[in-house]
């Protein structure tokens, strides 16, 4: 425990010396600001009093300069994420993936095996394949968010085609 008591007295001490040297910089940088009316009054209590010093010391704190945030540009999208396309895209390949679902646990019940896929249960098939719509929807949202609106076309269609696969080897048996 002592230990740990040393450890964040010493990391405390050290956040500490690097804030009062930041600040220090900060107030010897070459941008000062206006003087305001407290430190204009410090300096007059400083000329008038033989104290003075120790007084407008205390007195005076350099303003904090104010500087607005940076305006980020809006980055418009060029088009909503559920338009017209990507809802053809996401119906065509949600019904490729559920006919190869359903040849897929045809064949398991007779007697096949998968190959493609890691489980041999239709269960496992069904969570497999519709967790690959939702992967491939996932990636083409974040295409989308982050402006890359061509691979977020073809994303879907991506899956598509791997479906439509397993649905031609499953179809024609191609082991």
């Amino acid at each position: 425990m002592i230990p740990a008591r040393t450890l964040a007295l010493a990391l405390a001490i050290s956040v500490a010396a690097v804030t009062g040297s930041a600040q220090e910089a900060m107030s010897t940088s070459s941008i000062e600001p206006p003087p305001s009316p407290v430190s204009q009054a410090a300096l007059s209590l400083r000329d008038n009093n033989a104290f003075g010093e120790a007084r407008a010391s205390v007195l005076v704190a350099p303003d904090p300069l104010m500087v607005a945030p940076a305006a980020r540009p809006q980055t418009v999208p060029e088009h909503d994420f559920w338009d017209r396309p990507q809802k053809f895209a996401l119906v065509v390949h949600s019904g490729v993936r559920l006919a190869d679902t359903i040849k897929t646990c045809r064949e398991l019940t007779h007697g096949g095996m998968e190959v493609w896929i890691p489980t041999q249960s239709c269960a496992g098939i069904a969570a497999w394949n519709a967790g690959s719509v939702g992967l491939a929807l996932g990636i083409g949202w974040l295409f989308h968010k982050y402006g890359f609106h061509r691979l977020e076309r073809i994303t879907p269609w991506v899956g598509t085609s791997a479906s439509a696969a397993g649905l031609a080897k499953s179809v024609f048996n191609i082991r």
